[in-house]
């Protein structure tokens, strides 16, 4: 039946009971801004005339934030094995839990320009399979004992975490070394986190905010520079397992690596098992870290980056940074607070959304790494609010380079940072986590004990002093992503000199070294194009496929989606139907034990609605070319792609769907629509379809064809990611039937209130 989309995900979402699913981020943070827990919109507390709370004596009012307190660490016990690893471990018996998070010290910083990603393929490549067990069999022995196995590579280190209950501890201490020590990197298994890879990648295309983000550290640092280096299709694609090992190799060793233990352990016997444990990791010398000049700024440099029919425009203005260690850091954390990193209570969200009305929201924040990293200020707003806002936002900067927080600034920000501070440490595994980070860094305990006081030692003369130097409003980096025929009007009336690219262009340039994967021959092209050509002959053949005018299938089955760990399931029922050229309808019922939800949404040409119990409400540009990419998938049509003018055509290796042997056949249009089809070699009918969905991939996978009209119809179709599931069978479809323009006409009805701008999609 196609993906039900965005719309009825979200609809279940909202409809379904518990909270939204979350991400529980393991890799190891040192104590960060404080925007966690940050004050609220400052309150006009002004007494007007018929205010029945005026000149009240009986309210009560909020205390005096406390001074800042020294943290008191739990005992800390230090040891190191027989093979170099260093080990921390925090006992902590109130729950039976025990977590260990184990960090190597490389990450994409160490990549060399050739081998972009190698950090992050390898790491996703860890738990696929070791030389004792296959990727199920690592999967079953975690999902036996409830507990958690993960890795995740960042800019500085990768982390692999375990986490059980402490009965279960032996679990961790067989799988965690194994997969350190052991890890095969099979080929089968690299098919399917390339493809996970290549999908974020193209995200990008859809996010305009994760666009502007990345094109700005590249505007910032260039080319040559590995912040400003950009992961691209070629290189994830070119990654061999050679490669990973030889990553592999090189970093994973155990004197370049340190393992965190929180929770109900005994520290004396935890060091015996895991010399036990890690005995069979050997150590290696470890080559220096990657280190890079920072490029020089002159001026001001500005890129446009065109995504035609964007309505809003997402704004980065982005500067040097300082290091972690720099004696203003602390400073620093104080007056970017102040100006952006506060949230609702910051300078730049004052005026760019409150006084403004530009925008729903503003930031500031700068990196925190043993390098000297970024200053980025970020927003979005409408097209042609563009320039104004970027200006409002140069404008709060310069003013802070020049004058520094106000005294109520400083106190404010002290008492949020500060205040917040001790509440980030509510279990051992947060207190291991900070220490880690701090090891990583190069800090002692120190550190993390006197953090709070060391933000309360902050005068708003020395944050003056840091502001004014580490700020620099004479040369700084502009990224505009937004529809270039509203922006550039602005651009050129305030004289302002700017670089315009395409959304989808190459971002900076490509690496000389890198083994660019080879455009396929002439021949495998051909091969290709036949397999095709017969897939389109057994579904009826381009002549019926091109002459079917509209689609109306309805199917019933279920939807689930997983939530914290827990699995949800409702029935739901759907009605899709297809008007050539350019019109959609969905209908969706959702039957779950507190009723019925019904939701409707339609596509014609370049406009749309959604509705929902709350009313009708237009879909966003952005949405509507969301829903475009996955029409392009359309089951029914996708065969007619490689027709199209400019497509791109690519082999694959062959592979097995639920056990059936399928050619595969990778699809992809000018603007990088792609999705790779999976075609039954028997049958020659399509098995399965994996395409890029929101950083992801989905697969949809088909079965019991039947013949309608001429044309084979999948009855049976299962659309799935790693987050939904929707399992539905054909029970009515109908080519060629007469569809009235009513049936796409927008309904009558109350309006619901509008997503803010940049938020929620439908």
């Amino acid at each position: 039946m196609k993906k039900l989309s965005l719309s009825l995900l979200a609809a279940f979402a909202a409809f379904s009971c518990g909270p939204k699913a979350s991400t529980t981020q393991i890799t190891p943070t040192l104590p960060g801004e404080g925007t966690e827990h940050t004050a609220k919109p400052p309150v006009d507390t002004t007494a007007k005339a018929d205010d029945p709370w005026a000149n009240r004596k009986d309210l009560i009012t909020s205390p005096a934030p406390k001074a800042p307190q020294k943290l008191d660490l739990p005992p800390v016990d230090r040891f190191t094995l027989p093979n170099g690893l260093q080990v921390m471990v925090v006992q902590d018996k109130r729950l039976p839990v025990v977590s260990m998070q184990l960090a190597i010290k490389a990450g994409r910083a160490d990549e060399p320009h050739a081998h972009m990603g190698v950090s992050e393929f390898t790491a996703d490549m860890l738990v696929k399979g070791t030389k004792k067990r296959k990727a199920l069999d690592i999967a079953k022995a975690v999902d036996f004992v409830g507990g958690g196995v993960t890795v995740d590579s960042s800019y500085e280190a990768t982390v692999a975490s375990c986490k059980v209950m402490s009965k279960n501890l032996s679990m961790c201490l067989d799988v965690l070394p194994d997969i350190i020590i052991n890890p095969t990197f099979p080929p089968d298994e690299m098919v399917h986190v390339r493809q996970q890879l290549i999908a974020g990648i193209r995200q990008r295309y859809d996010d305009a905010g994760t666009l502007a983000s990345i094109h700005v550290q590249n505007l910032l640092w260039g080319d040559e520079h590995v912040r400003g280096f950009v992961l691209d299709e070629a290189s994830v694609a070119a990654t061999t397992p050679g490669d990973l090992k030889a990553w592999h190799d090189i970093w994973y060793s155990p004197s370049n690596s340190i393992l965190a233990i929180a929770g109900d352990v005994d520290p004396k016997q935890i060091k015996a098992q895991l010399t036990k444990a890690f005995g069979g990791w050997k150590n290696t010398k470890t080559p220096p870290h990657m280190r890079y000049a920072d490029p020089k700024m002159s001026g001001v440099r500005i890129r446009l980056v065109d995504k035609p029919h964007q309505s809003q425009t997402h704004i980065r203005v982005a500067q040097m940074g300082i290091r972690h260690d720099d004696p203003r850091f602390f400073d620093s954390m104080v007056w970017n607070y102040v100006l952006g990193g506060g949230e609702f209570s910051s300078r730049l969200m004052n005026v760019v959304r409150a006084k403004g009305g530009k925008t729903y929201g503003a930031s500031s924040t700068f990196d925190r790494n043993l390098d000297r990293g970024s200053f980025v200020a970020q927003t979005f707003t409408r097209n042609s609010e563009a320039i104004a806002t970027t200006k409002l936002v140069i404008g709060e900067i310069s003013k802070m380079a020049k004058n520094g927080p106000s005294d109520a600034e400083v106190a404010d920000a002290i008492a949020n940072i500060a205040g917040s501070y001790g509440v980030r440490f509510e279990s051992a595994s947060d207190v291991t986590g900070a220490l880690l980070g701090a090891e990583l860094h190069g800090f002692t305990d120190a550190y993390i004990e006197e953090y709070a006081l060391r933000i309360g030692q902050v005068t708003s003369a020395s944050a003056k002093d840091a502001a004014h130097e580490v700020l620099d409003p004479n040369n700084y980096v502009i990224v505009l992503v937004g529809d270039a025929s509203e922006i550039e009007p602005q651009l050129k009336a305030e004289g302002w000199k700017y670089e315009k690219v395409s959304f989808t262009d190459p971002i900076g340039h490509p690496p000389q070294q890198t083994a660019q994967v080879p455009p396929p021959s002439d021949k495998d092209v051909a091969v290709a194009k036949k397999v095709l050509d017969d897939a389109l002959a057994a579904k009826g053949g381009e002549a019926k496929l091109r002459a079917l005018k509209s689609v109306d299938m309805t199917a019933a089955g279920s939807i689930s989606a997983t939530q914290n760990g827990q699995t949800q399931s409702m029935d739901v029922k759907v009605q899709r139907r297809f008007s050539q050229p350019d019109k959609i309808r969905v209908d969706v019922e959702i039957h779950a034990p507190m009723g019925t939800l019904a939701i409707a949404y339609a596509v014609i040409g370049k406009s749309g609605w959604q509705q929902t119990p709350q009313g009708v409400v237009d879909i966003p540009t952005e949405q509507l070319m969301l829903l475009a990419e996955q029409e392009w998938t359309d089951p029914e049509f996708v065969l007619l792609r490689f027709k199209d003018k400019g497509v791109v055509v690519r082999p694959l290796p062959d592979q097995k769907v639920d056990g059936v042997d399928c050619s595969v056949v990778n699809v992809t249009s000018p603007d990088q629509m792609s999705v790779a089809i999976f075609i039954d070699k028997k049958t020659h009918l399509i098995k399965q379809l994996a395409y890029p969905d929101q950083g992801g991939v989905t697969f949809d996978v088909f079965d019991d064809y039947k013949a309608v009209d001429g044309i084979q119809v999948a009855q049976h179709r299962v659309n799935k990611n790693e987050a939904e599931s929707i399992d539905l069978k054909v029970s009515d479809i109908k080519l060629n039937g007469k569809l009235g323009d009513d049936l796409f006409a927008r309904p009558k009805g109350p309006t619901a209130a509008p997503a803010p701008a940049g938020g929620a999609k439908p």
